[in-house]
């Protein structure tokens, strides 16, 4: 979706991001000092003397094939967001191009603890999902994403880097797996900076403040500045902080499905009221004194009533203490600094480093039975994520090949602590669990868990390829590479009891509380701690790869390319409870002392290693100059993994792959005033990798059979007329099952099976039968664009526009049931608005995103198990939001 055009009345012509002109050739005959002294008096802006009165759509430059190419030579699918689109449409980070990207689907928290944050997203592409992977012990993702030359993929969230002074983001649709590799399944993601430039100064500032209908107010404060340092060499530094206004309210509300009434939520146990209970068999069974009836399958549970309301303090739990109006801000923080240096003609060497930090309030979904952005919880919500990334590449010639190096070493830390009291409502009231959690004295205790999860992540990368001279008739680029990714995984259950001052459950503090769990079922190297996860994951990928192109004649080239790839993936460290909690798990299994800080013991460590390669092929004929067709087949993967469980007959899940068979165009009309792009694809995910909750709640991943996925995908742009440009882009998919999943590895046919359900009657058949939709990604979705750039008034250049966005529905999570309990996620369009003014080199403008307040549903989820609790949370896009926004380019 590129809209840049050349009009020299209505933009300014960049180079590499940069805008050019009289006075910037005149700055750099003059000494750094006094090239800023000119721009600080407010030196008038002169339009660059190059530009033409034309409305020709502008050449998209991009190095998705890892060499500079015009967009319309490059016979793949991509979706380019340039850096002055990023800018038009307001777009600061991930949940703008997502939302601008129609092959791009992905959630945003999916319970287990989690708040729904920033960072917490997961992106795909195509269609290419079978359930949110989102947990930390998890498969790898299917869609890449790199900053620069450097991958940031990370296991446990897509970073969501706050975007500012970006040359543009390309999404490249279908399997890369032959350059970009394991995390490319589906697609890429790849975001560009702008590069330090020493043949000119230059700058910008925006300033922005907004308020959110429903909510609080923001404000954004963004900056760059490029400074020459010699005619070889450049220094570019970014800098940004930006405070998000909340609108989701904790408020004194009622879910009578999940047993709170103004505020105030009863656990049956605590009570001394009837709680559920689980039976292997159907029949008569009495629980607390009642008679009840479980059936009519094996494995049923009895679900005890909400309980009538409690004393606070003895049954039951208030939520005046976090009441809150707009609770779910965040501060957004961080900078970036790059040095060029063109040793000489041939070579040159680009440093850069990147910090941000992210620190959120609040949880970021509703509850629809409490009221319109508002739900109940019971405890501190808080994240934070911090990264940090340092990169080198190196670029040179030799002859006439091409030499690139590229080097990355990242870290990635994050806290959060979450409440969990959905959780241990719903197991004692499915299974009677509260049974379990008694005080040193042997008494019930208050329900509510406190989830306190870190991750301490660190990822280093290699990658060294050559590039042949593109004129020569066989041409291409060989390389290798490698990468570490480790992860150190943290997840503590806390129970701390009614009036606890320190959730966090550590020794040699105000807890462990006597009025928590009892010190003898708690992990003995923390207090009133009911369950910890304290691992190590570390997954290893080496890599070859070559991809060449034989120009056959002047219409005619094909390309072929290859990756052999090889992983070895370790996890290994303490899941589970202590030795005297009433579960085979955690303590009763470990067989070596601890290997991580804070386990007691090791009761986890697996590996998984594998090789193989991924082909691609590629037939393209150009029509003419401005016309191409090509034919792609290609494959991606995605490695296999260790289940980190104590359930039998569960070993670790293997490799999946996707087949992908695509016809695509790329075409320019009129004297390039109309670009249309497009493909069509079919694609065979074969094995794919599957995750649900298994015993105690713990991920379990399984390769759950074979899915296909059809689609259409189309680009058009428009410079209409000198003043308006028009934009339209879609993604239809069909992606569907083609045989039954029976939640078992290998089995297909299972038409009696029973799955217990707690809510719903039981689901007798398969999980998901064949042709089931796969979910989270709508069958369409696509945008519209306008944008138009009045007459200049006076030296005044007025502008305006118009986008509107739409998908259709789609469905939280694979398995129907699970689905019936959760429910659809809704259609939705969204309209925003943008009206402003330039003169000379200053703008400023008014924004107004989701014209019509809609609720469009980002995400559907329950907390733990939909099968054993009926309370869904919906994380919305942003209400109405207005914003004005001043900005200077120098």
């Amino acid at each position: 979706m590129i809209r840049r055009r050349f009009n020299a009345r209505h933009s300014r012509l960049h180079t590499a991001g940069q805008p050019c002109g009289y006075r910037h050739q005149v700055l750099r005959q003059l000494p750094l000092a006094s090239a800023i002294s000119a721009i600080l008096a407010g030196a008038p802006a002169a339009h660059a003397a190059t530009e033409t009165e034309t409305n020709t759509l502008e050449e998209v430059v991009v190095t998705a094939q890892k060499r500079t190419e015009n967009l319309q030579n490059v016979p793949i699918s991509i979706e380019v967001l340039s850096g002055k689109q990023l800018e038009e449409l307001n777009v600061s980070g991930l949940d703008g191009y997502v939302k601008y990207s129609p092959s791009i689907s992905y959630s945003r928290g999916q319970g287990q603890g989690s708040n729904g944050g920033p960072g917490e997203s997961h992106i795909y592409m195509r269609g290419v999902v079978s359930t949110a992977n989102e947990n930390h012990s998890g498969s790898q993702p299917s869609v890449g994403t790199y900053f620069d030359e450097q991958p940031v993929t990370t296991i446990d969230g897509t970073p969501d880097v706050h975007l500012y002074d970006i040359q543009r983001i390309e999404v490249l649709e279908g399997p890369q797996g032959t350059l970009y590799g394991a995390s490319s399944e589906a697609g890429t993601v790849r975001i560009i900076t702008n590069k330090p430039d020493p043949t000119q100064f230059s700058a910008s500032y925006d300033l922005q403040t907004n308020k959110v209908s429903h909510g609080g107010t923001g404000n954004e404060v963004e900056a760059y500045v490029n400074i020459p340092l010699s005619t070889a060499a450049a220094v570019r530094l970014v800098g940004y902080y930006e405070k998000e206004g909340g609108y989701i309210d904790n408020v004194a509300g009622t879910n009578k499905n999940a047993c709170i009434q103004n505020g105030v939520r009863t656990f049956p146990t605590w009570a001394g009221q009837p709680a559920g209970a689980w039976y292997s068999a159907p029949g008569t069974y009495t629980t607390a004194g009642t008679p009840i009836t479980a059936g009519p399958g094996p494995n049923s549970s009895y679900v005890a009533p909400c309980p009538t309301v409690g004393t606070i303090g003895a049954g039951a739990i208030s939520n005046a203490a976090y009441r809150a109006n707009d609770y779910n801000t965040v501060v957004t923080k961080g900078g970036r600094a790059a040095l060029k240096w063109d040793i000489n003609d041939n070579w040159s060497v680009t440093p850069s480093a990147m910090a941000q930090s992210v620190k959120a309030d609040g949880f970021f979904g509703y509850d629809p039975a409490v009221g319109d952005l508002q739900l109940v919880h019971f405890g501190p919500e808080t994240s934070d994520d911090t990264f940090v990334q340092s990169a080198l590449t190196v670029e040179g010639k030799f002859s006439d090949f091409d030499l690139t190096y590229a080097g990355a070493f990242m870290k990635r830390d994050t806290h959060s602590i979450a409440d969990y009291s959905d959780y241990t409502e719903f197991y004692d009231r499915t299974y009677g669990s509260g049974s379990y959690w008694v005080d040193h004295a042997g008494k019930p205790i208050m329900g509510q868990q406190i989830v306190v999860g870190k991750g301490y992540f660190q990822k280093w990368s290699h990658e060294l390829r050559l590039s042949t001279p593109p004129q020569l008739p066989v041409h291409g680029t060989v390389g290798v590479f490698i990468e570490r990714q480790q992860h150190r995984i943290w997840q503590q259950y806390v129970m701390p009891g009614f009036g606890f001052t320190n959730p966090y459950g550590a020794l040699n503090s105000p807890t462990p509380n006597p009025d928590g769990l009892d010190q003898n079922q708690s992990i003995p190297t923390l207090a009133n701690t009911i369950w910890l996860t304290d691992e190590t994951r570390i997954d290893r990928d080496q890599a070859a790869f070559a991809q060449v192109t034989w120009d056959i004649t002047s219409q005619w080239s094909l390309n072929g390319g290859l990756r052999y790839y090889t992983f070895d993936n370790t996890l290994e460290g303490f899941y589970g409870y202590s030795r005297n909690y009433p579960f085979t798990s955690g303590e009763k299994i470990c067989f070596a002392p601890a290997s991580t800080p804070f386990a007691p013991c090791t009761d986890l460590e697996k590996r998984v290693s594998g090789s193989g390669n991924v082909p691609r092929a590629n037939l393209t004929y150009k029509i003419d100059p401005d016309k191409l067709v090509y034919a792609t087949f290609s494959k991606g993967f995605r490695p296999g993994g260790v289940n980190r469980t104590a359930a039998a007959n569960i070993g670790p899940y293997q490799t999946d792959f996707l087949k992908n068979y695509e016809i695509g165009w790329k075409t320019q009309w009129f004297d390039h005033r109309l670009r249309w792009n497009g493909a069509v694809f079919w694609e065979d995910w074969k094995n794919f990798q599957f995750s649900f909750l298994g015993v105690n709640s713990v991920t379990v991943i399984q390769n759950g059979g074979n899915a296909r996925i059809k689609g259409v995908e189309n680009e058009i742009e428009w410079a209409a007329t000198n003043n308006l440009t028009l934009s339209m882009s879609f993604t239809f998919l069909d992606a569907r099952l083609t045989e039954n999943y029976c939640g078992a590895q290998g089995v297909t046919n299972c038409p009696n099976q029973v799955t217990p359900e707690a809510f719903i009657p039981n689901l007798v058949g398969p999980q998901a039968p064949a042709g089931t939709n796969l979910p989270i990604t709508p069958k369409f979705k696509g945008n519209v664009i306008a944008r138009y750039n009045f007459d200049d008034v006076g030296g005044w250049k007025p502008f305006a526009q118009a986008s509107w966005v739409y998908q259709n529905k789609s469905t939280p999570t694979l398995r129907v049931d699970q689905t019936q309990i959760i429910g659809m996620q809704p259609a939705y369009g969204l309209l925003d608005l943008v009206g402003g003014v330039q003169l000379n080199n200053a703008t400023i403008q008014l924004i107004v995103t989701n014209v019509g307040d809609r609720r469009a549903q980002l995400s559907r989820f329950a907390q733990t198990v939909p099968s054993a609790e009926n309370q869904p949370y919906i994380i919305p896009a942003q209400p109405r939001t207005f914003a004005i926004q001043f900005g200077q380019k120098f």
